[in-house]
């Protein structure tokens, strides 16, 4: 009687394990192609954000509008990278060989500060800083480099603020100041920073 339902149950046990074995693999797949697509995705915006740098060729005529499109590509790669993957910092199995790729991210910001200020990419970069994924400190330079290099004044007190003279803090920036850091998760500056009137 179980001689005519040995073939067709021993073909259900193995359509079953395959399936469970498939299940498995592709969760192992998963893992690996998130973490090699974030890997690649950093290598891409590195290489294309220092390749422009890098060359001499390109120092050209319209080598600084052509370094403009590039930083603008680089940019939104980079927010799309941290939209999917979050603020990387830690590229596990790959940090011995390609742990440099975590700077990709860093170089892009500051080499787009004004694209900062849009609303969607300051609040993504808040968010990761509140997840503990971005150092308060490290966007705090990212948004103080735009406004020493456009307002002619440093808000956050990094080290560009040594780019202004004279590099002390504007005391009538204050209350702004203070607002702007607490909204990052920092706390005021010290008074010593600001120049005395």
């Amino acid at each position: 009687m179980f001689t005519k339902y040995r073939i067709p149950l021993t073909a259900l046990a193995i359509a079953m394990l395959t399936m469970s074995a498939a299940a498995q693999s592709k969760q192992d797949t998963e893992k690996v192609t998130s973490l090699d697509s974030s890997v690649i995705t950093l290598a891409e915006i590195w290489s294309l954000d220092q390749r422009v740098r890098s060359d001499v060729s390109l120092y050209l005529e319209n080598s600084r509008e052509f370094n403009l499109r590039i930083d603008s590509i680089c940019f939104d790669k980079a927010i799309e990278c941290i939209r999917h993957f979050g603020w990387v910092t830690d590229l596990r199995k790959y940090n011995s060989t390609h742990g440099y790729l975590l700077q990709a991210l860093t170089a892009v910001m500051l080499h787009s500060p004004h694209r900062l200020m849009d609303e969607d990419v300051y609040s993504l970069l808040r968010t990761e800083a509140e997840a503990g994924r971005l150092h308060p400190e490290t966007l705090a330079l990212f948004l103080d480099k735009y406004y020493v290099i456009y307002q002619k004044r440093s808000l956050y007190g990094s080290d560009f603020r040594k780019f202004l003279q004279p590099p002390a803090l504007n005391p009538e920036d204050r209350p702004l100041s203070d607002s702007l850091r607490r909204d990052i998760g920092l706390s005021p500056l010290p008074d010593s920073l600001f120049r005395q009137p």
